[in-house]
């Protein structure tokens, strides 16, 4: 690795050329640091003072200093060696800085010596040197790094751990020095990370404005590191996501995992009904829709048993969200479900689709948008009178795992549905299908009393959904979704090892 200078410009709060008269410039002294003697001008001394060389030799020069000394034997100021009990290679670093050159680092461990002797010399100017380097060194899993700070001039990337780790730990040891006026800094270990030093070399490529080539594990594993080092900015940029238009409604979609979804980015529409879908919710949760009439031409289907007197009492508000640090402007959000946490619901007898989440999903989304649902525009909306609790069986069969479940309104109207592999072009032949709906279902009227009733059950492998608002009343409408029914048909999905 190349050194580079501690500071790339000299600027005039720690250079000035003209010395102070400290101590006389042309004098010249010796101090002996551990087995090496260094012979060191009054003007290099008095360049970075008052000091602790300055006040020492000050002394010595007073008249009364003079006259008296140890045993009663006199020594000439010329041959008298101020003896130092101190590394003489970190004293070659600052010999060299008194004498006006810039100082080379090479590492973490050149570093932390290099400060704790600032300190213990009492140099100021060097002292201010290295808390303003343009660099922070460091070692990660066994490898030392000269870091730019330059790396983190984005909005989220700073503060991060390493402005952090500086602002503490090194302050930290100049306070106790200076307050407890201890004769020698305390050992202080140069600062280590256990972790990845090739990944934290591809997100040093990546802050640096360069692009890598990364499959899905290796962004996951980025996003991870990200999250230790507080690189929220580079955390979002590294995020999977899709931003489109949407011509039909005139709006920008933004689509995104909702594991990656961060709830400071989460919002509402400015005024109501702004990005307003005409579902009404009778038709998306309690009746059956006939999409056998859609055509480019019109693409919203025809809705059975709707008389549509005013529009604007069938618009639902869709949430928004706008990424950290990165965007400008809210877009309308389709977050999506990977997990097998989450199933589509139909129910028989009353005709209303709802969705079902539990596990990491319920939780996530939960935590999402709890808050946010309570203080809508459009009327608050408590996730928890939408919550039930149910048992599941666990490794030890004599105890079971209690689950919690949010059972939501859905809309299908506009999904693009595949069941069992086949995509459903009319999900009123799904819905009419009596050879479908043998499946026992939570009935929505009435989820804390756990009460069944008959209907099918979609288990979806990957959803995209849009989570809309109106009235005090909640719907969750599907975009698109990969669905399989029973237990022959997930194990379909299996792949031979």
């Amino acid at each position: 690795m190349s050194h580079s200078p501690l500071i790339s410009t000299l600027s005039p709060e720690y250079f000035d050329p003209n010395i102070p008269q400290i101590l006389p410039h042309k004098k010249m002294y010796k101090i002996q640091v551990g087995k090496t003697l260094f012979k060191i001008s009054g003007a290099s001394l008095s360049s970075d003072g008052p000091s602790f060389f300055t006040e020492y030799f000050s002394k010595k020069s007073l008249p009364n200093h003079n006259s008296s000394s140890r045993n009663n034997t006199k020594e000439s100021p010329e041959n008298e060696v101020l003896f130092i009990d101190r590394s003489a290679e970190v004293f070659e670093r600052i010999y060299k800085h008194l004498q006006g050159y810039t100082i080379e680092i090479k590492d973490e461990v050149q570093y932390t010596m290099l400060f704790a002797d600032a300190m213990y010399y009492n140099l100021p100017r060097l002292r201010a040197l290295l808390k303003e380097t343009d660099y922070y060194f460091t070692n990660v899993g066994g490898q030392s790094f000269k870091v730019a700070k330059n790396l983190f001039r984005r909005k989220g990337d700073s503060p991060n751990y390493f402005e952090i780790y500086a602002a503490t730990v090194y302050i930290d040891v100049e306070e106790l020095i200076i307050s407890k006026k201890l004769l020698r800094p305390p050992p202080h270990s140069a600062p280590y990370i256990p972790r990845s030093s090739e990944f934290f070399k591809d997100l040093l490529t990546l802050l640096g404005g360069a692009s890598i080539d990364l499959d899905d594990n290796k962004r996951d594993a980025l996003i991870k590191e990200c999250r230790y080092y507080r690189f929220l900015n580079l955390e979002q940029r590294l995020i999977k996501c899709s931003i489109s238009y949407n011509p039909i409604t005139r709006k920008e979609e933004i689509c995104l995992l909702l594991t990656d979804l961060s709830k400071k980015g989460i919002s509402f529409p400015d005024t109501i009904a702004c990005s307003a879908l005409p579902f009404e919710e009778d038709v998306c949760s309690s009746e059956v829709c006939d999409t056998s009439s859609q055509t480019p031409e019109q693409p919203v289907p025809k809705k059975i048993k709707l008389d549509v007197t005013d529009e604007k009492d069938y618009s639902w508000n869709v949430i928004c969200y706008k990424r950290p640090f990165l965007d400008n402007c809210a877009r309308e959000l389709i977050f999506q479900i990977d997990s097998t946490d989450s199933t589509i619901m139909f129910n028989k007898k009353s005709k209303s689709i709802h969705l079902d989440i539990t596990g990491e999903s319920a939780q996530k989304f939960e935590a999402l948008f709890g808050n946010h649902l309570l203080s809508t525009p459009f009327g608050p909306i408590d996730l928890s009178n939408y919550q039930y609790q149910s048992t599941s069986p666990t490794l030890d069969t004599t105890q079971a795992k209690a689950e919690t479940h949010f059972l939501l309104p859905a809309c299908i109207l506009l999904c693009d549905l595949c069941v069992n592999g086949i995509r459903i072009s009319q999900v009123k032949s799904l819905l009419t299908d009596k050879n479908m709906f043998n499946d026992k279902i939570i009935d929505a009227s009435n989820p804390s009393g756990l009460k069944m009733c008959s209907g099918l059950k979609l288990y979806l492998r990957k959803s995209l959904w849009k989570l809309a608002v109106k009235d005090g009343k909640i719907m969750l409408i599907a975009i698109k979704a990969i669905s399989f029914n029973g237990t022959k048909e997930y194990y379909k999905g299996y792949e031979y090892l």
